[in-house]
């Protein structure tokens, strides 16, 4: 295993910190811990040492960190995943510089045996950031498990040529990785959501099995249950019907959660090579904290949907939490019944609620 010896406050030992303690309250067992200082060592490279953005930014914002948890939770089973986008070793981070970094990781873990960056590098060209308006450059989410790094993604930047090319850049990428058939599908049937590609991510699965995934993302405008199950039922009745009953189980007033102000919920639509003429799956996420902002009723909803022998640990780590509800997003696949549920939490949070143990 790698040793880190950064400073307390680094990213490095904060994220270190911060995986051991998710993996003590979730009694992932030892492995993970040991694990989790040759993953942070690995993906943050010669940015791990840092203990800021190097930017103007508020105070809140400085306690905040280039990473975050989620949590995939499946029948009784916890997959940790750390989100994070590459820094340059110092000062401000364009991101031509996250892009470079990004790239040195992608080809460490393709090194180590746990990426295949064959879809990547056919993208590569593409996703060069070349605009000033660029919106973050690369991002890259990988699970860490006790037996090491086990799957990861790339997340592309959709700006990197404006924000005016960055549709033509989805369905180019679509196009050569195979899967223009299902780009004129959603041209066809969701042409709203095709207006609106926010958050800017283009993102892959490292593999190349018939699983791999790649994604988009979409802003959901839909301001009504209805509405919303009415565009993904156009993917099929197990999609509607399975939005329609995620908005009702995460949210405190389901039947007008949409239509509130604040964080829109996102829409990311699916493609593998399972399905050539239109996506194979779409993800619903909703801000899990804004729908259900008292801990009392959020745990009760994770209740109804977590495994028995699971509930008692996520309920350990909401209490040990200084907010009400930790998870600002949660999210569920709507094409296939039985979909896990992933739940996202800020580094921070994270970190005060292991500081405070």
């Amino acid at each position: 295993m790698t040793s880190i010896a950064f400073d307390s406050d680094s990213y490095a030992d904060r994220a270190v910190r911060g995986m051991r303690y998710l993996g003590d309250v979730l009694e992932l067992g030892p492995g993970f811990a040991a694990s989790t200082a040759d993953a942070v060592a690995l993906l943050f490279g010669s940015w791990g040492h840092r203990t800021s953005r190097g930017i103007e930014e508020s105070e809140k914002a400085r306690r905040g960190a280039p990473f975050e948890y989620s949590l995939v939770l499946d029948a009784d089973r916890v997959d940790v995943r750390i989100f994070f986008r590459p820094l340059a070793p110092n000062g401000a981070t364009t991101a031509r510089a996250s892009w470079q970094q990004g790239w040195r990781t992608l080809e460490t873990l393709e090194d180590r045996g746990v990426a295949e960056l064959v879809h990547a590098r056919t993208l590569r060209d593409l996703f060069q950031p070349r605009s000033d308006r660029a919106a973050f450059g690369l991002c890259t989410a990988v699970s860490v498990r006790p037996d090491g790094i086990g799957a990861s993604k790339v997340y592309f930047d959709t700006m990197a040529a404006g924000i005016e090319r960055n549709r033509d850049l989805v369905g180019e990428a679509l196009d050569r990785l195979g899967h223009g058939p299902a780009w004129r599908w959603l041209q066809e049937h969701d042409p709203h959501g095709l207006a609106h590609l926010i958050p800017a991510f283009f993102s892959l699965d490292l593999h190349t099995s018939p699983r791999a995934r790649v994604k988009f993302y979409t802003t959901v405008d839909e301001r009504s249950t209805s509405a919303l199950a009415a565009r993904v039922g156009e993917l099929s009745d197990t999609a509607r019907s399975t939005a329609a009953a995620f908005v009702d189980s995460m949210s405190a007033d389901s039947s007008q959660a949409l239509a509130g102000p604040g964080v829109r919920p996102t829409l990311c639509w699916s493609m593998t090579s399972r399905s050539d003429a239109q996506p194979d799956d779409a993800t619903l996420y909703l801000p899990f904290n804004r729908y259900a902002p008292d801990r009392e009723d959020a745990l009760s909803r994770l209740r109804k949907l977590l495994a028995p022998a699971l509930y008692p640990k996520m309920e350990n780590l909401v209490r040990a939490t200084e907010v009400e509800n930790p998870f600002h997003w949660a999210a569920t696949k709507l094409n296939r019944t039985g979909s896990a549920l992933t739940l996202y939490v800020a580094a921070d949070i994270v970190e005060a609620a292991s500081t405070a143990s």
